[in-house]
């Protein structure tokens, strides 16, 4: 993110650019490809991405849309100041699923949502990613170890873990 001086906050629309840019990188994709399935001509579509011009949510679910990635992680990930968010949120789309989650909460409890105070949010959030990250430390991962093993002992390059639980530093620098 081209932003003024070092150690400068970026702006919203270079944090937007950045997401965008980043997304559509992760998926393989070509501007003009990402242009045409949003119905936009493709210069109209580089200044979207730019960042450049008011930030029009209807365009961010079209480009979500467009590759297959979570539109409301591109949103957070301006407020969360980490394009990196949205590129992580790609395939799993954990803001989504929230928003559904979210939804019929919000019809059932109505005006009552208003008494849930901000700690008990925090709360419930805390609690909860306390669990999704103890389900990825936990995760499973006898069959991805002995495919490396395998590999390993073939001389091939282990490529079956997760980058972060490979035991060879080497291969996480990818």
């Amino acid at each position: 993110m081209d932003d003024d001086a070092p150690g400068s906050v970026p702006s919203q629309n270079a944090l937007l650019a950045a997401a965008l840019r980043s997304v559509r990188r992760a998926r393989g994709m070509r501007a003009g490809e990402v242009a045409l399935a949003m119905g936009l001509p493709l210069r109209t579509y580089q200044h979207f991405e730019e960042g450049s011009g008011p930030f029009d949510l209807e365009r961010v679910r079209l480009f979500a849309d467009a590759t297959d990635s979570d539109p409301f992680a591109i949103v957070a990930s301006i407020w969360l100041r980490s394009p990196e968010f949205a590129v992580r949120s790609i395939d799993s789309k954990p803001m989504v699923v929230m928003m559904l989650a979210l939804s019929p909460f919000h019809e059932e409890m109505g005006e009552d949502l208003a008494l849930i105070e901000p700690r008990v949010w925090w709360g419930g959030f805390r609690r909860l990613f306390q669990d999704l990250g103890e389900h990825v430390r936990k995760r499973d991962l006898t069959a991805e170890t002995w495919l490396d093993e395998q590999a390993t002992r073939l001389g091939l390059r282990p490529s079956f873990l997760p980058k972060g639980r490979r035991r060879w530093p080497q291969d996480d620098a990818d």
